[in-house]
């Protein structure tokens, strides 16, 4: 029979966690919790909890972030050789146990999933975590092509088996429950979603996270993605400029602009939006893959740009961005119905 766990990080909880931790456990549940630095003040709480359960509390010293004890927390786990599933809560009170038990027997039911429990928002819920929740849900629908209902659930079951691959996303604080998401989007692991009660204490008084500093770290890659992009337009744009003035050629001017602003792109993505390892060479294979991804567009950019200055007798700078427009719908909504689609790859499922 699979052993079944809970983790949590804990950052300056209250006493709640102790009694929350002993219901996990009368119900035949292994927990382990993380501190994450809660300060001196907490060691007592600590203290009480390693004495009244069998919890495994690991404690971080110093403040290191919700993403980092989640990875710590993971690396002790995947030590263990029996198979087991996991269910991450939050250690503020607000994830019931009938909802844990509900998604840990549907992990057990699809190991090679994600199982996401995903809270329903409604006019009781707070302002901020309804607006939160609905532009983190469009920003990533956006981005990947796949519907999540709530990217910003803490409450989220796998089997042993994924543990390996989340110690390998980056991310210390709360951007690493959204790099998780876009990660598994980005490889076609299956992500399941079960509606969950929705539970904020003290209109959510109790959560640390910080609107400015965490929003931004949650967003980092989807905004150095459409930075990069920006940037690569910037520089096709003013290229085919100058190339147009000095060579009086649509055709050169688009065509050199493109391969420069191609290769740009490529290696800004490839080194900072996606931050691969700088010492990692680029091989011949992805390289060459990304070419011919990107085949397509160059050649539909200089036969719709081309068309558009001859049909319409549009000025060519004008005719340049209607291209790039044009291109970029183009480019988006291929991407959303074929290559993301929910219907090819089924990476998130609403049960």
């Amino acid at each position: 029979m699979k052993r079944k766990f809970v983790l949590i990080p804990a950052y300056k909880p209250n006493e709640n966690l102790i009694y929350f931790v002993q219901s996990i456990e009368a119900r035949g549940i292994e927990v382990v919790v993380v501190n994450d630095g809660s300060g001196e003040e907490y060691l007592p709480l600590f203290s009480q909890l390693e004495k009244n359960s069998r919890a495994k509390v690991i404690h971080f010293y110093v403040n290191q972030g919700k993403g980092a004890a989640l990875k710590e927390g993971l690396s002790y786990l995947n030590k263990i050789e029996d198979d087991f599933v996991v269910i991450t809560l939050d250690a503020d009170g607000q994830h019931s146990l009938k909802d844990a038990l509900y998604l840990l027997d549907k992990s057990m039911e699809s190991e090679d999933s994600l199982i996401l429990g995903s809270r329903e928002q409604s006019k009781d819920s707070p302002l901020r975590s309804r607006i939160g929740n609905y532009i983190t849900k469009k920003i990533f629908s956006i981005s990947t092509g796949v519907n999540i209902e709530d990217t910003q659930t803490g409450m989220r079951a796998f089997h042993k088996s994924l543990i390996p691959y989340l110690l390998q996303i980056k991310g210390e604080r709360y951007e690493y429950e959204m790099n998780m998401l876009l990660e598994f989007a980005k490889e076609g692991i299956k992500m399941k979603e079960y509606p969950i009660e929705t539970i904020y204490i003290n209109d959510n008084e109790e959560s640390h996270f910080d609107t400015v500093k965490d929003s931004i770290r949650i967003y980092s890659q989807i905004i150095k993605f459409c930075t990069s992009s920006l940037l690569s337009f910037g520089i096709d744009f003013l290229i085919y400029s100058i190339s147009l003035v000095m060579s009086g050629s649509i055709l050169f001017s688009n065509d050199f602009a493109r391969i420069i602003s191609l290769h740009f792109n490529f290696f800004i993505n490839k080194k900072f939006v996606f931050e691969e390892d700088k010492n990692t060479k680029t091989s011949s294979k992805e390289y060459f893959s990304y070419l011919g991804l990107a085949a397509f567009i160059f050649v539909m950019n200089t036969l719709i740009l081309r068309g558009i200055v001859e049909t319409f007798h549009i000025n060519a700078i004008i005719a340049k961005i209607l291209t790039e427009v044009i291109l970029f719908t183009l480019s988006y909504l291929v991407q959303k119905k074929l290559v993301f689609s929910r219907e090819n790859k089924k990476v998130a499922q609403i049960v």
